[in-house]
């Protein structure tokens, strides 16, 4: 129980700091609730920081201030937790090494600017009431407008929900599993609220039995994930039997990767990983994004050498740049099926696709283009491809293929009017570097899987690569920068489709409604 006499110190401590002070705290703030996501998971941290970020709010006395409190905590977070985005600036030598950080920091700078409105409307909300007498209105003001600014995020200017506040339960998959039914959205709602528990114990009115009230809410919360997991993970993981995969991981240097001297070699490779004895039963070979810079579609001697190493009824499903020459030059970021006799059976391209590492936003171009700025990362400026599609494939259930970055997008990852069995995750996360980057992005693919019900399979150039079951649960994996193969059947799906995969994002946007409903009603607690 926090001390009502420790309380009022901490806060008489705050009201003595300068406005540099406050700025320090919350920056740090901010840094440490990065750590609270993968790969470290410390989600006591965000009982600190959340909590100190609304505290030292209410020391504000203009608009602007406050929004400049926001504005700093989440740039300390999300500089902190994109950090690993410099990693593809130093296998790229047209920059200097600390370019990396400046991008890091410039992205930041712009994300940033969603926690800042949210700091700034709170204050505007509930300026010049006391905040003991408004604690849980706060509260869920807080919760409510944090979640809908994460959405923003994930949903405007193309989008980019990474690092969301339900991502940071990914060391237990029991507290993920009520993604399935309001998608890490809604899990961010719950993440959010049980990190302000502490401010609701300092805030708390002087009621009897406030404390209690606020400690059982969040016991009931917490109880609540534990026990809808567990229920759900009581469900064993079945396979098909049909359906047999070598999911090969070369782990070829990305510097390496591009290097024409030696595609031959890296494609070679890949040949000789792949090959496998007809006992074995393979039936699909999977390599990751991009994994040979042939043109496959146009150069039959390619396929020719696939077909050769491929056992009898086998296919491959790799990633590869595909380009159109005329009437005028395009390239794609795409997927091909190719079958035993070498033949072209399917292609996907890429649909959503890296602002400034694929491909530069129209609106900016010809404003980069005068500053000698284009591309950040260099190789092909991509096409988009024209929508996220299911596959028919023979010899396999249906199938929704999604290229690297097209996995982080909550509720965009299938065709809803053609609903695969299972997703296919193609990546190189050698951009990514080796800190948290690609630990990150293998969370969010996990999440995918429970959202969905469906299982995952994940080729990734340099790792991990991993077999995911329904419930988002790693079945077999291939841990970061080693070389082998993953040999395992096809996870089925859930035998009941998950309620995200039905309604989409209306439970998550129902439960906003509600709470604001709820604020209303009980405005001065």
């Amino acid at each position: 129980m926090v001390s009502r006499k420790i309380t009022n110190k901490l806060l008489f401590w705050l009201d003595g700091r300068t406005g540099g002070q406050k700025v320090g705290l919350l920056l740090l703030a901010g840094v440490l609730s990065a750590f609270s996501f993968a790969p470290f998971y410390l989600f006591p941290l965000l009982a600190i920081s959340y909590p100190l970020l609304l505290l030292i709010l209410f020391k504000s006395n203009r608009f602007l201030e406050a929004f400049s409190f926001g504005w700093w905590f989440g740039f300390g977070q999300f500089f902190t937790g994109l950090i690993w985005l410099a990693s593809a600036f130093e296998v790229d030598d047209r920059y200097a090494g600390w370019v990396g950080y400046l991008a890091v920091a410039g992205l930041g700078t712009l994300l940033a600017m969603y926690s800042g409105l949210v700091t700034g409307l709170l204050w505007k909300l509930y300026k010049g009431k006391d905040p003991r007498q408004y604690g849980l209105s706060i509260t869920l003001s807080f919760v409510i407008i944090w979640n809908l600014a994460e959405w923003a995020r994930g949903n405007l200017f193309t989008g980019f929900p990474w690092n969301l506040a339900g991502y940071t339960w990914g060391f237990s998959d029991v507290m993920l599993q009520t993604a399935s039914v309001w998608g890490i959205y809604g899990l961010g709602l719950l993440t959010i609220f049980l990190a302000l528990i502490p401010y609701l114990l300092i805030q708390r009115p002087r009621k009897k039995y406030a404390a209690f009230k606020i400690i059982v809410a969040g016991v009931l919360i917490s109880g609540g994930m534990v026990t809808f997991g567990m229920v759900q993970l009581s469900e064993p993981t079945n396979y098909r039997d049909d359906v047999k995969f070598k999911i090969v991981q070369a782990n070829i240097n990305q510097k390496d990767k591009w290097d024409p001297q030696k595609k031959a070699e890296n494609f070679l490779k890949h040949l000789s990983m792949s090959k496998s004895l007809p006992d074995e039963g393979i039936t699909h070979v999977i390599w990751p994004e991009t994994a040979v810079i042939y043109f496959l579609d146009t150069e039959p001697s390619r396929r020719f050498l696939i077909a050769d190493m491929l056992s009898e009824n086998a296919v491959l499903m790799t990633g590869f740049p595909r380009v159109k020459r005329s009437p005028e030059f395009k390239a794609w970021n795409s997927f091909v099926v190719v079958g035993g006799g070498g033949e072209v059976r399917n292609i996907y391209d890429k649909h959503h696709l890296v602002p400034f590492g694929e491909y530069t936003p129209d609106i900016l171009s010809d404003s980069l283009s005068f500053l000698g700025l284009g591309m950040l990362v260099e190789g092909f400026s991509y096409s988009r491809g024209k929508e996220i599609r299911t596959l028919h494939l023979e010899g396999a259930p249906p199938v929704g293929v999604l290229i690297c970055y097209e996995i982080i997008f909550p509720g965009q990852v299938v065709n809803q009017n053609d609903r695969p069995e299972w997703l296919l995750n193609i990546t190189n996360d050698a951009w990514y570097g080796t800190f948290s980057g690609p630990y990150q992005h293998l969370l969010q693919t996990r999440i995918r899987a429970i959202e969905e019900g469906l299982p995952i399979i994940r080729s990734a150039g340099t790792g991990v690569s991993a077999v995911i079951d329904a419930y988002g649960r790693m079945k077999k994996s291939l841990g970061l920068n080693k070389q082998g193969v993953i040999i395992s059947p096809l996870p089925a799906k859930r035998d009941i489709a998950t309620l995200y995969s039905t309604n989409g994002a209306w439970i998550f946007q129902l439960i906003m409604i509600l709470l604001c409903i709820f604020n209303v009603l009980f405005h001065r607690q």
